[in-house]
C-alpha cells in the first residue's frame, strides 16, 4: 500500500501493481466528504453490459471517526477491487490483458489522483509474482507466452525474456488446452485422451397423448420433452516434473479454459475433483474434461 499527503493529512491507496481479486483499500483521513471517480482508457460508451454502460464509477462517501488512536480525525475507506473488476471486459475468444486504472480522490479541501495496473487474478498467501519458470511449447498448436513487464503482454515465443525457458514438444496428438492461472497469465498443455463418458438426462415435462392399440385405450403413454446429453473424458499428463505439476494445478482454480478443436478455441470446463499431491518429483497429471451440452431435439 502507497501512502501520500492529503488535507495535510494521509491517504493510504494500493500499490502500481494490484490484482483486482484481491482487496484493493482506498482509505482518506478527513472530515470531509470525499468523492471518488474511478475509470480507464475506454471508458465511456461499450461496456461490460451493453452498449450504454459507462465504465466509469463515481462514488461519494462520508466520513466516520473512531476512538482509534490511529486516525486522528474522521475516515473515509472504499474497495475498489468489485470497481476494477468491472473495467475489464472478458471478451472470448479474445485475451484478458490487464488495465491501467485511474482514481481520482477529491474534497471541497483538496484533490488527489493516483493511477495502478490492474491484472486480472489475485494472489495467495506465500506466493510469487512473475517469477522466472519454465514453459513447453507445442509446436503444431498455437501458443503464447505471458510475461508482466509494466503491463500483462502476451508474446510470441521469439520474443519472451531471459527470464522464461521454452521446452519445445513437437508432438501433434492429444486434447491441447489453454487457461488463464490466478496471476493471469495464460498456460498451456497437450494431454493425452483417456475414456469418454456419455451421460444423459432427462429435459422438460412428461408429454401425455391418447394412445390406443386399436382394441383399448392407455393412460400414461408419452414422450420426454427432450434429454440432454453431456459428454466428458479423462485426460492426463504423465510424469511430469513439481513445477509443471503446479502449473498444471492452476487449471482446477481458472474460470476459463479453453480446448483446441479444428482451428477454433471452445470453452469447455474442467470437473471438480481432488488433486493429490504426495512430494515425488515425477508424477501423473490428471483430470476430468466437461464438454459443452450435445444440441438435440426439444418437443
Amino acid at each position: 500500500m502507497r501512502t501520500s499527503t492529503f488535507e495535510s493529512k494521509n491517504i493510504y491507496y494500493p500499490d502500481a501493481v494490484a490484482f483486482c481479486f484481491n482487496p484493493n483499500m482506498l482509505k482518506v483521513e478527513t472530515s470531509n466528504e470525499v468523492t471518488v471517480i474511478i475509470s480507464t482508457e475506454g471508458s465511456g460508451m461499450g461496456g461490460t453490459f451493453d452498449a450504454t454502460f459507462d465504465r466509469t464509477f463515481r462514488i461519494v462517501k462520508k466520513p466516520w471517526y473512531t476512538d482509534q488512536r490511529e486516525y486522528e480525525e474522521g475516515l473515509v475507506e472504499l474497495d475498489l477491487s468489485p470497481y476494477m473488476r468491472a473495467l475489464f471486459e472478458i471478451n472470448r475468444p479474445g485475451m484478458v490483458g490487464s488495465q491501467v486504472i485511474t482514481v481520482n480522490v477529491k474534497t471541497s479541501a483538496d484533490e488527489f489522483e493516483f493511477t495502478m495496473t490492474a491484472i486480472w487474478g489475485a494472489i495467495n498467501i506465500g506466493e510469487e509474482f512473475n517469477q522466472p519458470r519454465t514453459v513447453t511449447h507445442f509446436t503444431k498448436f498455437p501458443f503464447t507466452v505471458t510475461v508482466f513487464d509494466g503491463s500483462i503482454k502476451h508474446l510470441d515465443v521469439s520474443e519472451v525474456p531471459d527470464t522464461v525457458t521454452v521446452i519445445e514438444n513437437d508432438c501433434e496428438n492429444g486434447i491441447y488446452l489453454r487457461w488463464i492461472d490466478r496471476h493471469g497469465f495464460y498456460q498451456y498443455w497437450l494431454f493425452q485422451q483417456g475414456g469418454i463418458d456419455n451421460k444423459s438426462d432427462e429435459y422438460g415435462e412428461k408429454l401425455y397423448g391418447n394412445f390406443s392399440d386399436g382394441e383399448y385405450g392407455y393412460y400414461g403413454v408419452g414422450w420426454n420433452q427432450g434429454k440432454t446429453m453431456e459428454k466428458s473424458f479423462k485426460a492426463c499428463a504423465p510424469l511430469v516434473d513439481k513445477e509443471m505439476f503446479d502449473m498444471l494445478l492452476t487449471v482446477h482454480s481458472s474460470p476459463l479454459v479453453d480446448m483446441y478443436v479444428g482451428g477454433t478455441w471452445v470453452p469447455v470446463n474442467i470437473a471438480s475433483s481432488t488433486v493429490s499431491d504426495n512430494g515425488d518429483n515425477l508424477k501423473d497429471f490428471e483430470i476430468t474434461i466437461t464438454m459443452p451440452d450435445i444440441i438435440s431435439q426439444v418437443l
